[in-house]
């Protein structure tokens, strides 16, 4: 199994490839441009709102921008300059129309100097990068670091939340209000002027919002494709034509298999997509035949070993340094390399399918328990709680969050073995035959832990203040659960090694500094901490 699956965290090293998943300061650079210019656009749309002007069509817009940058930013140049073009013709209108109703109304603009640069083929994507340096110099963000951080902690919120809102809108749900909230805080990011103080009640006061947004899109997950069964996932591969989807959108993985519904090809889950085997809609379908993936994270590995195409379900982010071609896409803008489809027009990847050579024979590798029992977990978590309420227990651990890498295996196993008798632990990662260890086993299924919480706080009031929650893992929306959490009045919440691309040395100090986030350390001292 191992030889086929390994449990590696592969998310800094690169694994076996040279640059997967590297920190890139080319393409993060890139990254803060299109930032800020961005909140340019929203500056100039809250000035119109204020004026009494609609700007949900421009709104709109913003919040797909946005999630532009959820994914890799491996654009060829000719794209880049689309994108920014783009931005600058949105940027153009917004400013004009703002002046011109100023005019109008006897008023004086405010900022109307801001600036953007226009590229063409023929300039300089560096020297755009150099005023933005220069931009960001004078606006004081890389000299107080306090700033910094809670300026990264906004963009970080106002990013993961149009994520999650782009995929509310495929589903057919259109989030007005948390929209305007989106856009208000993505506009508090150009007020650096103010005092540090008030951008943390702003991202505290966000931090509701952002629940909602997240609670909304779990609720429409469970509803449409659950409930969650114990289930296993089959790590096999059948002799014929093949599709691989990877990323977490369940919602194109539905259509992806709708798309071959009655045709020879088989499809392969990957990634995130391995909790799909736990939902009787998907294990049921005849063309969904197993998840693919030789080692965890390692992209270029698993998609160059495969023989047909692969396709990324939208606001996906993974890195690829090799096989361009047989790539494809849902996204706006396509990173370099990895071909479009429009409107769920999955023919291209079809006729690619049948004309690859597949699988030429069936092999069982193994499968993996995934998945639980929602009324058996109910009933174990009532009787937790009833046994905190007689007092024979009193902390609640959660361990194990994200994934399952053996970087944290010593740590969460360790931690399991020494917890006391009156401290219970939710494991996400390990099982334990001790009678105050609770294992479940949701892989990449954060919605379990939403879960757990919301039947807790129903059948006992302030229980969160004696909960602590460890991420043995950071993921791109770590810090958006992280205050997700917090709102929810959990206030020890550990943090453990995360790589400088998801969150940085510097930004976790931020992290612990303003809002008390603490980091892991040993299991001894950190069961000392949460039951002291």
């Amino acid at each position: 199994m191992n030889k086929f699956f390994n449990l590696y965290n592969s998310l800094c090293t690169g694994a076996n490839s040279s640059g997967i998943f590297s920190f890139d300061p080319y393409f993060y650079a890139i990254k803060e441009l299109l930032v800020s210019e961005l909140r340019d656009v929203v500056f100039y749309i809250e000035k119109l709102k204020d004026l009494d002007v609609d700007m949900s069509s421009y709104t709109d817009k913003v919040i797909e921008f946005v999630s532009v940058l959820i994914v890799n930013l491996d654009f060829k140049k000719e794209s880049f300059f689309v994108i920014v073009e783009d931005l600058y013709d949105n940027k153009t209108k917004l400013q004009d129309m703002y002046i011109n109703l100023c005019s109008q109304k006897g008023i004086t603009p405010d900022n109307t100097e801001r600036k953007m640069a226009v590229l063409t083929g023929k300039e300089s994507i560096i020297k755009a990068l150099n005023e933005h340096e220069k931009n960001l110099s004078e606006k004081d963000l890389l000299t107080n670091t306090n700033k910094k951080n809670l300026y990264e902690i906004m963009i970080n919120l106002v990013l993961n939340a149009c994520n999650c809102l782009i995929e509310l809108k495929n589903y057919g749900i259109d989030f007005t209000e948390a929209k305007e909230e989106v856009l208000k805080l993505f506009n508090s990011a150009n007020f650096t002027s103010e005092d540090e103080n008030e951008w943390i009640i702003k991202i505290k006061e966000f931090s509701a919002w952002n629940y909602k947004i997240t609670k909304k899109l779990y609720n429409k997950i469970s509803e449409r494709f659950g409930p969650v069964e114990k289930s296993q996932a089959p790590f096999i591969v059948k002799e014929g034509k093949a599709i691989l989807v990877s990323g977490s959108s369940f919602l194109d993985l539905e259509k992806v298999l709708e798309s071959v519904r009655g045709k020879k090809i088989n499809v392969y889950t990957h990634n995130n997509l391995i909790s799909a085997f736990q939902y009787k809609k998907f294990k049921e379908n005849p063309n969904l035949i197993g998840h693919y993936q030789r080692l965890n994270n390692n992209f270029p590995l698993d998609f160059a070993s495969f023989p047909g195409p692969i396709f990324i379900t939208r606001n996906s982010a993974p890195k690829i340094d090799v096989i361009r071609g047989q790539i494809y896409t849902q996204s706006k803008y396509p990173p370099f390399g990895i071909a479009k489809i429009d409107n769920d027009d999955f023919s291209p990847i079809i006729k690619y399918a049948l004309n690859s050579k597949g699988f030429t024979e069936n092999t069982i590798i193994d499968d993996i328990s995934i998945g639980y029992d929602e009324n058996e977990l109910l009933c174990k978590i009532t009787e937790m709680v009833n046994m905190y309420k007689t007092g024979e227990i009193k902390h609640i651990a959660f361990v194990g969050l994200i994934d399952k890498f053996t970087k944290t295996g010593d740590y969460i196993e360790k931690f399991l073995s020494e917890a006391p008798d009156d401290l219970f632990v939710i494991s996400f990662a390990y099982d334990n035959s001790k009678d105050n260890i609770l294992f479940v086993n949701p892989y990449y299924d954060f919605l379990i832990l939403y879960k757990i919480l919301n039947v807790m706080n129903n059948l006992a009031e302030n229980i969160n203040k004696d909960v602590s929650i460890f991420f043995t893992d950071c993921a791109i929306n770590t810090i958006s659960h992280l205050f997700n959490l917090q709102y929810l009045g959990i206030k020890n919440l550990f943090l453990g090694n995360c790589c400088p691309n998801v969150i940085s040395p510097v930004l976790l100090e931020g992290l612990k500094k303003l809002f008390d986030i603490k980091e892991i350390s040993s299991p001894k001292e950190d069961i000392k901490l949460i039951l002291n």
